[in-house]
């Protein structure tokens, strides 16, 4: 689906509409979690992976709102490319947001800016410029939103809740049980639903896409068991690339899409 109400002719300039009602959305994210910090409703370990598991996701939905163009995902990809200077600046010290700091940091560190929650954004401009839905629809854009936002974010919330005290992994991540089932059902849940969404309007067959989805979202797992601190938000979405580059070659029809859009 590609939306623009005012004519083929002014695709442009629809596009930067769409592009500020991403950037609203997006800032309602943070907004809301910052609220929820600030009234002690829920920890620092909680908001900021309630950032992390819903922003990606908001983030794909509004691109239902772009023209379609070959231009648009250099527009889209502007949102995720201004909240990358945002981190840049906070956490260097040159720009001072206390609602991003309260929302995306365990410590009140705007330091901690500056690893994770810089990687994802960046991790988000790479997507949205190589797996953009149009003018090809591709799933795998979803996919990787489903897997980087919802699984990894679920993943830390019932690990620190449920996990124990056994603790395993490497480079100084601090894994569970708990919580790598917490990373597979999240990444199964929200992959699933983020690809239904383009998938149906696109007229594609969901049904016929869970099962690729199932084995990538269980790939994705095991690599974020294996992966080193602070890293994931690179090593989980090139997994998924890597498991539908393999499914394409061993299995084109589970896989007949390419591997990417640009």
């Amino acid at each position: 689906m590609v939306f623009n109400p005012i004519g083929s002719g002014l695709a442009l300039v629809w596009d930067f509409v769409a592009m500020v009602v991403s950037i609203i959305a997006v800032m309602m994210v943070v907004r809301i979690n910052a609220a929820i910090r600030h009234r002690e409703a829920l920890s620092s370990d909680v908001t900021r992976k309630l950032v992390h598991i819903f922003a990606a996701p908001v983030f794909s939905i509004t691109w239902f709102l772009y023209a379609g163009t070959y231009l648009s995902r250099f527009i889209a990809a502007v949102v995720p490319i201004l909240f990358v200077l945002l981190f840049l600046g906070i956490g260097t010290g040159k720009v001072k947001n206390d609602d991003f700091v309260k929302s995306m940091s365990r410590s009140g560190d705007p330091r901690e800016l500056l690893h994770g929650t810089l990687y994802y954004s960046v991790m988000i401009v790479i997507i949205t410029i190589g797996w953009f839905y149009a003018p090809v629809f591709n799933p795998l854009a979803f996919i990787m939103f489903g897997c980087l936002a919802g699984g990894d974010g679920i993943a830390d919330i019932v690990g620190r809740k449920f996990g124990g005290e056994r603790k395993f992994g490497i480079g100084g991540a601090q894994k569970t049980v708990a919580g790598s089932m917490g990373m597979f059902i999240g990444s199964l849940l929200f992959s699933t639903i983020l690809v239904a969404l383009y998938a149906i309007e696109a007229g594609f067959d969901v049904v016929a896409l869970f099962t690729p989805i199932l084995i990538i979202c269980v790939v994705a797992t095991f690599v974020e068991v294996l992966t080193p601190k602070n890293l994931d938000n690179w090593t989980v979405p090139i997994s998924v690339v890597v498991v539908a580059y393999f499914l394409s070659v061993f299995a084109p029809a589970m896989w007949p899409y390419a591997l990417w859009t640009l």
